[in-house]
């Protein structure tokens, strides 16, 4: 009985730690791109503080955040609608994310790709021609050339970069969280 309450004191700890830290719901809702989607982000659901709301959220804002797509903020939003996680962990996941790493990240998109295709890794200088082939074509709304076999390659490595990254932030967060509740609760206990 006393270590099923010490167990629920450190999951409150670790709940007053996220609830202090991330934006409140109104905040959130005040944002722009949150008119799209109504009353609907402040749904209880969305603003749960727990191991699985976090690690969804983990995983949706890893997997959108990788992605260099337009929009990505609204297409996580509505994935974390669907799915019910938490909302401004997923968020910030994908503003952190994309652009702190946007070079890596499409580097090893590249390699990916390239080994997959079974093609020799691309210089510098085409994976420039690219990046700038696909910045022209989003800024000129789908005018413009894209290398269609270079693109092949980026798509299937982003793709398959993103789902390893949030599937193995995913797991991280899980064991992560469980690791300190047991350690907090193995360390209360010996006190």
């Amino acid at each position: 009985m006393q270590n099923d309450l010490l167990l629920v004191n450190l999951l409150i700890m670790a709940k007053h730690f996220f609830q202090a830290w991330l934006p409140s719901p109104e905040k959130i809702n005040n944002m722009k791109i949150m008119r799209i989607f109504g009353q609907r982000v402040l749904t209880p659901q969305l603003w749960y503080i727990n191991r699985k709301s976090i690690s969804k959220a983990m995983f949706i804002g890893t997997f959108w955040g990788i992605l260099p797509i337009p929009l990505h903020s609204a297409l996580i939003i509505l994935t974390i609608l669907i799915f019910e996680a938490n909302l401004p962990i997923g968020l910030l996941m994908a503003w952190i994310m994309n652009p702190l790493t946007i070079v890596p990240i499409l580097f090893f998109a590249f390699w990916i790709g390239s080994k997959i295709y079974g093609v020799h890794m691309i210089n510098k200088d085409m994976l420039l021609g690219v990046f700038h082939q696909i910045v022209h074509w989003i800024e000129n709304f789908g005018h413009g050339h894209i290398d269609l076999s270079l693109a092949k390659i980026l798509a299937t490595g982003l793709l398959l970069e993103a789902l390893l990254f949030a599937f193995l932030f995913f797991v991280f967060t899980r064991l992560y969280w469980r690791w300190s509740v047991v350690k907090k609760w193995r360390s209360r206990q010996m006190k």
